[in-house]
């Protein structure tokens, strides 16, 4: 099962997502105050509510927990 975490969407209160920790996964700060803008690898947006460098740490952290525990599959690339 791929790791994911939970999200608060921007719009409505208690709204939330799960997003799949994938370390492609783009994220910027959104136009409102305490947003960010993900940029899913299946190409999807979300808006969610946070601070986008925490949320991008969250993810990043998650997809490299679940690579090293076997939990999200991915084969090693070369960066060449």
């Amino acid at each position: 099962m791929p790791t994911s975490i939970k999200l608060e969407r921007a719009e409505g209160q208690g709204n939330f997502v799960s997003v799949e920790a994938h370390p492609q996964t783009v994220v910027m700060p959104g136009e409102q105050a305490n947003t960010a803008v993900l940029n899913l690898p299946d190409g999807k947006r979300l808006v969610v509510k946070g601070n986008a460098k925490e949320i991008q740490i969250q993810i990043q952290a998650a997809a490299a927990q679940g690579h090293e525990s076997g939990d999200t599959p991915r084969k090693n690339t070369s960066m060449s």
